[in-house]
């Protein structure tokens, strides 16, 4: 199997094939603790006509020392055969999450296992904005 596409984003739809995505990011910078509304992380796989079973699809959301933002996700996903004029197919798998709380700054990593097997991994940079006082102390 090939990750072709990994990726966080504002939104994404899924339209008979064709992958939609909007506002990709990896960077926020904004005053903690922040709530995304809505976001979604989004994947489209390649796989050959043997890899055509199910699978065992694992993500999470993790800071670099190991704290879980999101719980790891874990679903069971077959792909289905495809016609013989074909040598691959593609799936597109869409993951919306709402009310994403993020408390901390810091690097977080977006996995992706499929049978345990690391696919995928995209940083996430999280940096607070909120307005500090100035050090009186400091020259």
């Amino acid at each position: 199997m090939n990750v072709e596409i990994a990726t966080l984003c504002e939104a994404a739809t899924d339209q008979g094939g064709r992958l939609n995505l909007l506002g990709a990011f990896d960077r926020l910078d904004a005053p903690l603790p922040l709530v995304l509304q809505q976001c979604a992380a989004v994947f489209r796989v390649r796989y050959q006509r043997s890899e055509a079973v199910s699978h065992t699809l694992t993500l999470s959301i993790e800071n670099i020392d190991g704290t879980t933002l999101v719980p790891p996700l874990v679903s069971h996903v077959d792909l289905i055969p495809f016609p013989p004029d074909a040598d691959s197919a593609i799936v597109n798998m869409i993951l919306n999450m709402h009310r994403l709380r993020i408390d901390k700054p810091g690097k977080y990593l977006m996995r992706l296992r499929i049978d345990q097997i690391e696919a995928a991994l995209l940083p996430l940079y999280v940096r607070d904005s909120t307005p500090k006082e100035p050090n009186p102390l400091a020259n």
